[in-house]
């Protein structure tokens, strides 16, 4: 996220549904926030706020925001993540005390200065309503940041000037980039990741077979002009 963004509570707004819809618990999710220097606290306070308005329960309820964590295990995991002096989450012998204790989980964001301060959850696949936000001044910085993980199945960039969109979104490798935007899919455009995350593409034409011998570095664009005047877009690559 660009501090040449425009609408602060726009994006952090979908930095927090990405990471807390569906308690985290989506091969998409959006777990890693790369901040630029100079907006990073004024986004954190944004989405940890955010992440107070969601109320846990039954998920079961329509009224619920926030249900439970899938089992024991997940949610031991991402305490010990959020919590690193923690070995593991307190017991629960209920579904309210499951939920209780994601929303814990969900509240403890951790802020990193740099890169290196919280490698482990920055590089791993957490699977739960756990975000790490790191800081960076240059957009070079952050391209190598966003890059220096095993997953490359979704990414995005926010920024009003169109130019940096392009070339963040070209130097990510990620299968789908989003512009302005996040989890804004189609049907209709192919859906996959690079790396460790998974082999090729679900949906549209992909899907069938019907694309082939695309190279790797060509990108199948679908602009969506969005109601501000910062154009949202969704960047995905179909390699061979």
């Amino acid at each position: 996220m660009l501090a040449d963004y425009p609408d602060l509570d726009k994006a952090a707004s979908a930095a927090a549904d990405a990471i807390f819809s569906n308690q985290g618990e989506m091969c998409s999710a959006g777990s890693r926030l790369l901040l630029q220097e100079g907006i990073k606290d004024a986004v954190l306070e944004k989405v940890q706020a955010l992440s107070r308005q969601r109320q846990p329960g039954d998920p079961l309820d329509p009224a619920t925001q926030l249900g439970a964590i899938v089992d024991e295990t997940q949610i031991n995991g991402c305490w010990v993540t959020s919590r690193p002096a923690a070995a593991t989450a307190p017991a629960s012998a209920s579904a309210a005390a499951a939920c209780a204790r994601t929303a814990a989980v969900t509240s403890s964001s951790r802020r990193c200065s740099r890169a290196s301060a919280c490698h482990g959850d920055r590089a791993e696949e957490i699977f739960g309503p756990v975000l790490s936000a790191i800081t960076f001044k240059t957009v070079d910085e952050a391209i190598e940041i966003a890059n220096d993980v095993i997953y490359g199945l979704a990414a995005a960039v926010w920024t009003r000037d169109i130019t940096t969109a392009h070339r963040v979104a070209r130097a990510l490798r990620a299968g789908t980039v989003y512009v302005n935007c996040y989890d804004a899919d189609d049907l209709t455009v192919p859906f996959g990741g690079f790396k460790q995350s998974g082999m090729g593409r679900d949906k549209s034409a992909a899907r069938a077979g019907e694309i082939h011998g695309a190279e790797d570095d060509v990108d199948r664009l679908v602009l969506r002009v969005s109601r501000s005047p910062v154009v949202t877009a969704r960047v995905t690559r179909t390699p061979t």
